[in-house]
């Protein structure tokens, strides 16, 4: 059986070298050229393996379908740039690796973001720059609030770190989570995406943990940021369009929330001249969260395990339904 692995060239390792590993040898894979014609490289193949989920055209797709692909597989968790609709009109079974694959991963960065405003990276950093000693004062974690938006994998691991810091939890999800759950994650305050509000006006940290869909883009804005707390901190590695950006920006030129820990933006890679870049209240990483050895490796065992089902006539795993 063949296998089309669709990479991204300059960032291949370690995820294809982590999928070959976990597939052992057992099927032939071939790398997919963008300089070579469509019809010759899918004639044959039998599952495909992108590489993020942003790659595929309806070219591509098409040319899959009539080679009788029997699954697409996607190598990420975000669904906003790939055809959904287009994968279930020509027939492809369509799936990916969802959040318990780079939960963790994505938890200790929000978590790492939070460390380094409340700990004043920056500011550090100038002081040793100025040869200043026990300057800045900083903060603690423990005793503050930290608010959730979504409860999945990420979110869920996110809460169980910071209410072992000795953080309060409070987290919205529209899915609803029975409470002994919550209860271990250390979760207090729990609610329908309609009690925002109350978050808003109590969290210290507000972190984003949920997908980017229409119902979700630019759900924080203006009307957010003035409901929550002038020494408030907000934390985005899930997606850049989630946040309206020119309302961020309002936001901490004005006062109105304490600072921002960005792993990702609307467009990127971001422009270094980016006007949120050059804010101090601001610390930036490039999109790296869920960029971890461990998290390839979870989602080349994944990618491999679905290869395996599809070659035995099982039904994949982790199949896209929306």
């Amino acid at each position: 059986m063949k296998v089309l692995y669709i990479p991204i060239p300059e960032i291949m390792h370690p995820w294809y070298e982590d999928f070959i590993a976990a597939l052992g040898g057992r099927y032939p894979v071939e790398l997919y050229d963008p300089d070579q014609p469509l019809e010759q490289q899918f004639r044959g193949a039998e599952v495909v393996v992108e590489l993020g989920g942003n790659l595929a055209t309806h070219e591509m797709i098409d040319a899959g379908a009539q080679a009788g692909v029997k699954l697409w597989q996607i190598s990420g968790a975000g669904l906003d740039e790939v055809h959904v609709r287009h994968f279930k009109r020509v027939g492809i079974p369509l799936a990916n690796t969802p959040g318990q694959y780079s939960g963790a991963a994505l938890a200790e960065h929000a978590l790492f973001l939070m460390l380094c405003h409340a700990k004043n990276f920056w500011a550090s950093q100038q002081s040793i720059s100025q040869r200043r000693l026990c300057d800045p004062i900083n903060g603690e974690l423990g005793g503050k609030t930290l608010g959730l938006v979504g409860l999945g994998a990420s979110g869920g691991g996110l809460a169980q770190r910071a209410s072992s810091m000795g953080m309060r939890v409070m987290a919205i999800d529209k899915v609803e989570v029975p409470r002994e759950i919550l209860d271990r994650m250390g979760v207090e305050f729990f609610g329908a995406p309609s009690r925002l509000d109350q978050i808003l006006g109590e969290a210290d940290y507000l972190s984003l943990h949920v997908p980017l869909t229409a119902e979700t883009r630019h759900m924080i804005r203006r009307h957010t940021f003035r409901k929550m707390k002038p020494t408030s901190v907000l934390i985005n590695v899930s997606r850049g369009e989630i946040v309206d950006q020119i309302a961020l920006l309002e936001a901490l030129n004005s006062g109105q929330i304490g600072g921002a820990g960005l792993d990702v933006f609307p467009d990127e890679p971001v422009d270094s001249d980016h006007p949120l870049l050059q804010s101090e209240k601001v610390i930036a990483t490039p999109h790296v969260a869920g960029v971890t050895y461990e998290t390839s490796r979870r989602r080349g065992q994944a990618c491999a395990d679905n290869v395996v089902r599809i070659a035995e006539g099982l039904h994949p795993l982790n199949l896209v339904v929306t």
